[in-house]
């Protein structure tokens, strides 16, 4: 199992050599002089994640997050309410219905929309009275009606993430900049997205009506609002992302920033070595300590080798959607600072945006 991050503490620390980040290597600016990749009004306020189950999409959004806390912007991370990754990424930060400061010196925050809450958050709008907006929401049986019909889970959800955008500070800003979600795996993203949509041509006027278009408004604004795919370099998660990127396209308007290839195995060997793997192997005593390297050479050499196949399958299938490299981590992130440059990474790489481009130099061949 990875170890886990330390927990809360400062981003500013100057960059230090890392194996595990070789061929990725960084070396960033202080906190004051670092740019800003988002800023109010300028670029996407609401960044969406999804993909197959097992892709390190939360570990990701996390190292997002740390990146722009580092770059001095307002990060929030959104989680949902059944799931709670973040508070084994980030351990001893308490994650709530509430934002709450989990690292950075306070500069990143964290929640986890809990249904209740949400619940209580999206009557208290409409009714404007909050007592009266606790007892509804605290009536055991309207809530078991609430949990029971289709969609309330899915609509609240979104009231909730639409009221984190419009949330502003005293001086007029962004309260949050940018909001990190992280989506289920992608079959239940689909749904949660796609339900303005099918929401707009079952409802006629009133309330739920402008909630369906603002909602709709948001999640298909590609000013507002990108999506972006999480994938692994291997067959079955690179089949299901193509899929999910023709479905996403095809039916749902919403923006597809960039695909983020996780976990990408570094060449751990110069290429003009390869081909000599396979001879010395051969050559070597059998059980010796020599052939033992050479043979975890030869895994590693191959591992390297099926995910660029997938990669340029990627590339191949899905030739405008920007494509960004990250790297594998040994025993994945240990830190704020291995989290910080693996969002460093992906920053850069969606703040370039271009079709196909790697995200650092080095990556390819």
């Amino acid at each position: 199992m990875p170890a886990a991050p330390a927990p809360v503490g400062s981003c500013e620390d100057r960059c230090s050599s890392l194996h595990s980040l070789q061929s990725w290597q960084l070396c960033l600016s202080p906190v004051s002089t670092a740019p800003r990749l988002h800023s109010d009004n300028a670029s996407p306020q609401l960044l969406l994640f999804t993909g197959k189950g097992g892709v390190g999409k939360s570990t990701l959004v996390a190292a997002l997050g740390v990146a722009a806390a580092c770059r001095g912007e307002r990060p929030l991370i959104v989680e949902l309410g059944h799931r709670a990754s973040m508070a084994s990424i980030f351990p001893g930060a308490t994650i709530e219905h509430r934002p709450r400061p989990i690292a950075c010196e306070g500069r990143l925050a964290a929640m986890n929309i809990e249904q209740d809450e949400a619940l209580f958050d999206f009557i208290a709008g409409q009714v404007k009275v909050r007592p009266l907006a606790r007892a509804i929401a605290g009536n055991a049986s309207l809530r078991g009606l609430f949990r029971a019909a289709p969609a309330v889970r899915e609509v609240i959800t979104l009231a909730k993430i639409e009221a984190l955008a419009r949330a502003r500070d005293d001086q007029g800003h962004r309260r949050w900049q940018p909001i990190l979600v992280d989506l289920d795996a992608t079959g239940h993203a689909l749904m949660l997205l796609e339900l303005p949509q099918l929401l707009r041509a079952l409802v006629g006027s009133g309330p739920l009506r402008r909630l369906t278009e603002s909602l709709s408004a948001l999640i298909t604004d590609r000013q507002r609002t990108v999506l972006s795919l999480v994938t692994l370099a291997r067959e079955v998660p690179v089949q299901e992302t193509i899929e999910l990127a023709a479905e996403i396209e095809g039916r749902h308007g919403i923006a597809v920033a960039a695909l983020l290839i996780n976990q990408v195995p570094h060449a751990s060997l110069p290429p003009s070595l390869w081909p000599w793997l396979e001879v010395a192997g051969a050559r070597a005593q059998k059980g010796s300590a020599l052939a033992a390297e050479l043979d975890l050479a030869a895994r590693v050499y191959n591992e390297r080798q099926v995910a660029l196949s997938q990669i340029a399958r990627l590339r191949a299938e899905l030739p405008t959607l920007a494509q960004i490299e990250l790297p594998a981590i040994e025993g994945g992130p240990r830190g704020l600072e291995d989290l910080r440059r693996l969002g460093e990474i992906a920053m850069r790489g969606l703040g370039r945006a271009q079709p196909g481009d790697c995200a650092e130099e080095g990556c390819d061949e």
